[in-house]
């Protein structure tokens, strides 16, 4: 196997390139990019280049030297003697080298599929959970038609007092519960929120649930906070249910003209005096 050097931010593989080769890497670092996204940082003793004994015949990512790198360049003549010589060993290694190809495509797949389930999220500070588990039992045909969330206890005494079953669940308010409902908000797999809350006592992560408002405000998510406001919000959102969200905050694309603008700007030369 040839050694083949290469220079800090070296292109040593490059994505739609025929996949001829695979690469050991003997010094340095390279960085594996897909899609602009660094998905690994390898290091001396890894293998790079799988995609040689893959069926599409060509790479599908970038790999980019770091630092200054060396490599040995395993190529299909190569594997083509191994192949005379010892053929045990050469399909051994194809067979190692195909389910790490596999394995890396798994896990890119995940990595870049996105998740469109719309949850409706439910939710209740303790004063108000013997509340919620009512409302739910008597809304239950409307609200089994959607995938469910709740946080914490309040999804334990909906499965055990309402039967719900919940497609998600997420920590308590105070333990980042609410913090990942917002979360999901951003990635679009929230279509509506029922937190009865109590306004007669404190919460030590009131911040969370001031962000958690927001949040739908900013993605016109509607939030209930009562049983009055969670009926009207279910009867919208069933009948609503296939359609598509047709509410768009339009201070989104104006934030996002200012933020562009912003980068425009850095990205201009500094003038000296």
């Amino acid at each position: 196997m040839p050694l083949r050097n290469y220079d800090a931010d070296a292109i040593i593989l490059k994505a739609g390139e025929p996949a001829t080769s695979l690469m050991f890497l003997i010094d340095g670092k390279v960085d594996i990019h897909l899609n602009n996204h660094l998905m690994a940082r390898l290091n001396q003793g890894e293998i790079f280049g799988e995609g040689m004994f893959s069926d599409q015949g060509k790479r599908t990512a970038d790999a980019i030297a770091v630092e200054p790198t060396a490599v040995l360049q395993f190529d299909l003549a190569g594997y083509e003697a191994l192949l005379r010589q010892d053929s045990k060993l050469a399909l051994k290694c194809k067979f190692i080298f195909e389910a790490l190809y596999k394995n890396h495509s798994t896990a890119n797949e995940i990595f870049f599929s996105k998740d469109k389930t719309k949850h409706l999220a439910l939710v209740a500070h303790n004063e108000m959970k013997s509340s919620l588990v009512d409302f739910v039992q008597s809304n239950l045909k409307k609200i089994n038609k959607f995938p469910l969330i709740a946080t914490g206890t309040t999804g334990e005494l909906l499965y055990k007092e309402a039967k719900i079953v919940l497609s998600k669940k997420v920590k308590s308010g105070p333990f980042g519960g609410d913090q990942a409902i917002g979360q999901m908000i951003s990635t679009d797999n929230i279509k509506g929120i029922i937190f009865f809350r109590d306004p007669l006592s404190a919460h030590p992560h009131h911040a969370d649930i001031e962000a958690l408002g927001r949040l739908c405000d900013v993605y016109q998510i509607p939030l209930a906070t009562n049983p009055a406001t969670a009926t009207a919000v279910l009867d919208y959102l069933a009948a609503t249910e296939n359609q598509e969200s047709p509410q768009v905050n339009s201070l989104l694309e104006d934030y996002g003209r200012k933020q562009a603008q912003v980068v425009q700007d850095n990205r201009k030369p500094s003038q000296d005096p």
